[in-house]
């Protein structure tokens, strides 16, 4: 089995500028397909061409999503190389945030909006690039809206 992201999508008609921030459980749907699977493509179509900001948190969330994908037998061995080469082309911007103060702001976060410090990352970053946050996570959904932060989807 192929990885591959679920669905096709026109490079033409799709070419949405907003700044997005994007989060595991979103970008984990575009390989490992579940009852969000077609939402997540369908959003991922409006999206894709922008620049999608990511904390360094998302590289190794997506790791383990993907290591238990092969632990559990929903990936095959070879697969997560595909998997990567399919993020790769994505234009994702990786932030490098660390020490004191972001660990402070990220703590405070949490603490603000009742979230973890993995949410609390997303959210972070979400409101320093001002970028809409594309999320499936229901408690950080929730926070980034109290926040005043443009959420995909916006259920």
């Amino acid at each position: 089995m192929k990885a591959k992201i679920i669905g096709s999508f026109d490079a033409k008609t799709h070419l949405s500028k907003i700044l997005n921030s994007v989060d595991c459980s979103f970008s984990s749907l575009l390989f490992l397909p579940n009852e969000n699977s077609s939402m997540a493509v369908e959003l991922f179509k409006d999206i894709a061409y922008s620049t999608l900001y990511v904390p360094l948190l998302l590289w190794h969330e997506t790791c383990n999503v993907v290591y238990v994908a092969m632990k559990r037998k929903r990936i095959t061995a070879a697969q997560p190389v595909e998997i990567f080469d399919i993020l790769n082309v994505l234009n994702i911007e990786t932030t490098y945030e660390y020490g004191f103060p972001f660990a402070k702001n990220v703590v405070y976060l949490s603490n603000l909006y009742s979230i973890s410090t993995y949410d609390a990352v997303y959210l972070d970053l979400a409101l320093q690039k001002k970028a809409a946050l594309t999320t499936f996570d229901d408690n950080l959904k929730a926070a980034a809206i109290k926040a005043g932060i443009h959420t995909i989807p916006a259920r």
